[in-house]
C-alpha cells in the first residue's frame, strides 16, 4: 500500500533528523550478544549474567511471552523492533519451555524465566476468581501473575541494575524508533507513557533516570505495593476511607492499570488516594455481580452481609456524591478544554512533577 509506505518513509526521515540532534542512537544492540542467555531468575546471579545480552548501555526493552499464543504476538514484535535497529529486548516467560521455545526461531534474544512467580496460591476474592465465576477472560489467573510479576522485574532493572527500560506489551506495533523523543524533547521526564483512560496505559511506557529516593521510584514501588496488598490482602479494602462498608467476598481491584491511574493521581495532588481504581470498583463489581437472591426481598439470604453489601455498593454507585468523592482526585487534574489522548485537556499530568505523597 503506498500510503503506508509514504509513512514509513516519512516516520524514517523524521527519525533520523530527531537522532541528529538528541542523544539517541539509529540502532540499540546488545553489549554482548550471545545465543540462548537465559535462566531462572529465582537462581542466585540469574539477571546480572543475563543482562549483557539484552542491555545496550543503560537501555533495555521489557517485554512478557506466555503461552503459544503470546509467543507469535511477541516474536512478531521483536522482529518489529529489531527491523527499527532496536535489538536489546529481554523476554520474560513464566517457565523455561517458553523460552526454548521462542529461542527455536530467535536465538539471540535473551529469555528468563520464573515459574515461582506463578505458583502463588491467592486468597478468595471476587478479583482472583473473576475468570473462575463469571467467566471474565481478562482475568485470567496466569495473567494476573504475568501483571504482578513483570512490574516486579520492571523495578529490579530500575533501581538494582540501575537501568532505563522501554516496558512493552505484545500486542503492538512499532512505526518508528522512538528512543529521539525520548531522549530530545522528552529527556526530561523519567516517566513516559502511552496515555489511556484516565490518564496512562500500564502496558506500554518508558522509564529513564530513576533512581531510589525519587519520585519515580516511590511511583513504581507504590504501584507493586499495591497491586500485592490487593492480591493477597482483599480484605484490607474496608481500611480505606470509602470501603468501609464493603463485606466479603471483597473485589479489592489489584489490576495495575486501575492501581497505577491512582498512583500517578497521588503523586499529583501530594496525598494517597485508592478512590477511583480500587474504591469505586468495589461498589459497581459488587453490584454488578452480586448473585440473584440478593434482590429478592423474600429470599432465605437476602439478609446476608454479601448481599447487604451488594445493595450498599448499588446504592452508592447511584449516589452522585459518591462519585464525585471518588473521582475528585482525578478530576482535580484533568484541564478543561475537551479530550486529548484520554486526558481531557491533553495536558493535565504531563506538565506537573510526581513526588511521593507526603500523607
Amino acid at each position: 500500500d503506498f500510503s503506508q509506505v509514504y509513512m514509513a518513509d516519512d516516520l524514517a526521515a523524521l527519525t533520523a533528523a530527531r537522532v541528529a540532534t538528541t542523544g539517541a542512537r539509529l540502532e540499540y544492540t546488545p553489549d554482548l550478544p550471545a545465543e540462548r542467555s537465559g535462566g531462572d531468575l529465582d537462581a542466585s546471579g540469574t539477571l546480572a549474567r543475563v543482562l549483557p545480552a539484552a542491555r545496550s548501555g543503560k537501555e533495555v526493552m521489557l517485554l512478557c511471552v506466555g503461552g503459544e499464543g503470546s509467543m507469535r504476538m511477541g516474536a512478531n514484535l521483536v522482529l518489529n523492533l529489531a527491523s527499527l535497529g532496536l535489538r536489546h529486548m529481554l523476554l520474560f516467560a513464566p517457565k523455561q519451555e517458553v523460552c526454548e521455545g521462542v529461542w527455536e526461531v530467535l536465538p539471540r534474544v535473551a529469555c528468563v524465566w520464573q515459574p515461582s512467580a506463578f505458583a502463588s496460591k491467592r486468597p478468595a476474592s471476587l478479583y482472583n476468581d473473576a475468570m473462575r465465576l463469571f467467566g471474565m477472560r481478562e482475568f485470567n489467573p496466569v495473567a494476573l501473575d504475568f501483571f504482578r510479576a513483570r512490574k516486579r522485574l520492571l523495578v529490579q532493572l530500575v533501581l538494582s541494575q540501575g537501568l532505563n527500560v522501554l516496558h512493552l506489551d505484545a500486542d503492538v506495533a512499532v512505526l518508528a524508533n522512538p528512543y529521539p523523543l525520548f531522549k530530545g524533547p522528552l529527556l526530561e521526564h523519567q516517566l513516559i507513557f502511552q496515555t489511556d483512560n484516565p490518564f496512562a496505559n500500564a502496558g506500554v511506557f518508558y522509564v529513564q533516570g530513576v533512581a531510589r529516593g525519587s519520585g519515580g521510584a516511590w511511583l513504581l514501588e507504590e504501584l507493586n505495593a499495591r497491586i500485592e496488598r490487593f492480591t493477597f490482602r482483599p480484605e484490607s479494602v474496608r481500611e480505606l476511607p470509602h470501603s468501609g462498608w464493603s463485606a466479603p467476598p471483597h473485589f479489592a481491584n489489584a489490576d495495575e492499570q486501575a492501581n497505577l491511574n491512582d498512583v500517578i493521581a497521588s503523586a499529583l495532588i501530594g496525598e494517597r488516594t485508592f478512590a477511583a481504581g480500587v474504591e469505586f470498583f468495589e461498589a459497581r463489581f459488587k453490584a454488578q455481580f452480586a448473585p440473584g437472591h440478593c434482590w429478592k426481598a423474600g429470599a432465605a439470604s437476602y439478609g446476608s452481609a454479601e448481599c447487604v453489601s451488594a445493595r450498599e455498593g448499588k446504592q452508592r454507585l447511584g449516589s452522585p456524591r459518591y462519585q464525585a468523592e471518588t473521582h475528585r482526585a482525578r478530576r482535580s487534574l484533568r484541564g478543561g478544554g475537551g479530550a486529548g489522548g484520554g486526558v481531557e485537556g491533553g495536558s493535565g499530568v504531563t506538565d506537573r512533577t510526581c513526588a511521593a505523597p507526603t500523607r
